[in-house]
């Protein structure tokens, strides 16, 4: 992972931090205020539940007032105004105003000409000739009966101060819980990051050199544990790539050097023919036949890649296994022949397939070719096919040479080949591409092997519902 790409990471997590930050501290912010407002609505409808009751508390005793013939000139008893500041009774054109003995200072000339309608809890009221800043008062109004208007009001000593109190404190919170908020997130992001730099510069060691893998001993966290194994996994899969690329580039360089080499010297060699047609015609042809190598070793290595890639394009359609396995024997007859090799087939002529038919046609004419190549004397070639239920095997046996064990597990690498194997042309490109092509199909491929006693392979395919139903309706 680059320096570049560990940044952006980094940068994630900042922003993830923060983002977890302003979550935290609005969902607080949301929950303080509506408390806030919670308390706020408690402490309003108790002082409204105070001044009803205490006008009805009022009304109740002084009923003969409220509704007699006239109420002019009448008197109260204080007690009856309880919590009250004030009472005023308004009824057509006349107004009664009745105030506790502690209600001094007050221009009830100011006090009586308030709306008589007006009611509510914490109202700024200026009420007094020498005041500087508004009173806060409770004040309700009530029409008990028609052409009747009590109104009373209280003045608010302690609640309405509490309540702004709570709200400064409630707001230093919040920018408390903030501030904190951000200084712990920082200190566990700064934490969490601790890792991560100690990541960044082993990984800087790697990139610069180093051998060893990434040292997990110190990390904490399971998730942090994972992504230190998967990076040890990708460096080992990179050194991995980097040496087989080196071992093929070596393979590569050793195979083209001797059709390189051939077609330098066939060259120059029709250089040298001057004007004789004839050595210039064989010169021509052989620098041909070499041509055609190379590119079939770079055709070959082009395709292999398309398959392990997944890019490979494959032409499905079913095909006649023994039908298909049959021109493929009969077209190394003369091989066979001249290496005296016997090859014998067993198939059953109903076997269906869904493969790519050039593809796949390949793939046998390869392992054909590697079985009579590697055989003895007088050996034996014997491909057969195999129908099961849920897949179809094709196998080819041989009595060649075998395969050792230290070998076994890598004839599947791209351009190896074995040191007995030289002996014979190739490109070590045969048993790579086969893999690479059956497993396109969704095939496995498998090798078993004795050392000069001969060599196993086993394809199987698996079965699809086309070639299936395409051979019953072709079945005699």
């Amino acid at each position: 992972m680059s320096s570049e790409k560990l940044k952006l990471f980094y940068r994630s997590r900042v922003r993830f931090f923060c983002s977890v930050v302003a979550i935290l501290w609005l969902l607080q912010t949301c929950f303080l205020g509506a408390l806030l407002l919670l308390v706020k609505q408690n402490l309003r409808q108790g002082v409204e539940d105070d001044l009803r009751h205490g006008m009805s508390f009022f009304v109740s005793k002084n009923h003969r007032l409220l509704y007699g013939p006239q109420i002019f000139g009448a008197v109260v008893d204080e007690k009856s105004l309880g919590n009250l500041d004030f009472v005023r009774i308004i009824r057509g054109d006349e107004q009664l105003l009745f105030s506790t003995s502690t209600l001094n200072g007050v221009d009830f000339t100011m006090l009586s000409q308030i709306d008589p309608s007006l009611s509510g809890v914490w109202l700024p009221l200026t009420i007094r000739p020498d005041q500087t800043g508004d009173e806060i008062w409770n004040i309700s109004a009530a029409t008990p009966a028609e052409n009747l208007i009590v109104q009373v009001g209280s003045r608010d000593h302690h609640l309405f101060e509490l309540y702004q109190r709570m709200k400064h404190y409630t707001m230093g919170a919040i920018v408390v819980a903030l501030v904190v908020a951000v200084i712990i997130t920082q200190l566990g992001l700064k934490l969490s990051l601790l890792p991560l730099n100690r990541l960044a510069n082993r990984l800087a060691s790697i990139k610069d050199g180093a051998d060893d893998l990434l040292d997990d001993s110190s990390v904490v966290l399971q998730e942090q544990r994972q992504v230190f194994h998967q990076l040890n996994e990708i460096i080992l899969q990179n050194r991995k790539l980097v040496n087989e690329m080196q071992a093929s580039l070596d393979n590569v360089a050793h195979d083209l050097r001797t059709p390189m080499t051939r077609l330098r010297s066939v060259a120059e060699y029709g250089i040298q023919a001057g004007e004789d047609h004839e050595k210039l015609r064989e010169a021509l042809a052989d620098c041909l036949e070499e041509t055609e190598r190379v590119l079939a070793m770079l055709n070959t290595m082009m395709n292999v890649a398309e398959a392990e890639s997944g890019t490979m394009q494959l032409a499905i359609e079913p095909v006649r296994l023994c039908e298909m396995l049959r021109d493929i024997v009969e077209l190394y007859e003369y091989a066979a022949e001249e290496a005296t090799v016997t090859v014998d087939m067993a198939c059953d002529e109903r076997f269906m397939i869904s493969v790519d038919r050039t593809r796949f046609s390949q793939v046998i004419a390869n392992l054909l070719d590697n079985a009579i190549k590697y055989n003895k004397a007088n050996g034996r070639v014997t491909v057969t096919g195999r129908d099961h239920d849920e897949f179809t095997e094709i196998v080819f046996e041989d009595s060649g040479i075998g395969v050792s064990e230290q070998e076994k597990y890598r004839i599947w690498d791209r351009l190896y080949r074995g040191d007995r194997s030289r002996t014979k042309p190739g490109l070590g490109l045969g048993l790579n591409y086969v893999n690479a092509v059956v497993k396109a199909h969704g095939g496995t491929i498998t090798m078993g092997s004795v050392l000069n006693e001969g060599t196993t392979f086993t394809i199987r395919l698996p079965k699809s519902a086309d070639a299936m139903e395409w051979a019953q309706i072709t079945t005699p």
